[in-house]
């Protein structure tokens, strides 16, 4: 029980009984900051960037396959970052310090559910900023749980409403998994 409380936003209640779980401690559960390092200007990793937005989206498109020219800076550093750890190609880009969340990650399932069932329930919809609608970006609700749950959700690579202006997005961040 605690386990499910910890790890799945409280949906659960704490057990009664004493338990020595206090976190989510599941394996893969969690993108780490630890070691990211966003593309500082005059770095190899920010010319590389700018090559990729500026010419290789439209000389070599193949290569940024889910990135468009309106993606940002971070989700191209993002996309060379991944190119890299891959072994496919050699570029001097670190992981940015944004991560788009990932199925099987706690913050993708957590955006998930407030997209697909959260912002629908009467009793907790009230705690969603009313630009959040289930026809809005997954970006956003990652963006938003980011702002109010920076340890349980990373910022996302897409620019996005919610982080751009949050008191214009309607952010004010409730507590949107009371029972």
């Amino acid at each position: 029980q605690a386990h499910l409380h910890y790890c799945y936003w409280n949906r659960c209640p704490l057990p009664c009984a004493s338990t020595s779980q206090h976190k989510c401690e599941m394996v893969g559960r969690f993108w780490s900051s630890e070691n990211c390092q966003d593309a500082a200007e005059g770095s190899k990793c920010h010319e590389q960037v700018t090559w990729a937005m500026e010419h290789g989206i439209y000389i070599y498109p193949q290569w940024y396959p889910s990135l468009t020219e309106q993606s940002s800076f971070r989700e191209f550093q993002a996309r060379l970052f991944r190119g890299q750890q891959s072994g496919l190609e050699h570029n001097d880009c670190p992981e940015p310090c944004c991560h788009d969340a990932l199925p099987g990650e706690r913050c993708h399932e957590d955006a998930s559910w407030a997209m697909l069932y959260g912002v629908n329930l009467p009793e907790i919809n009230h705690a969603y900023p009313p630009s959040l609608t289930n026809q809005s970006e997954f970006a956003e609700f990652q963006a938003y749980l980011h702002l109010c749950y920076p340890d349980r959700c990373p910022e996302p690579c897409a620019s996005t409403e919610v982080m751009a202006s949050p008191h214009d997005a309607g952010v004010d961040c409730h507590d949107t998994h009371k029972s």
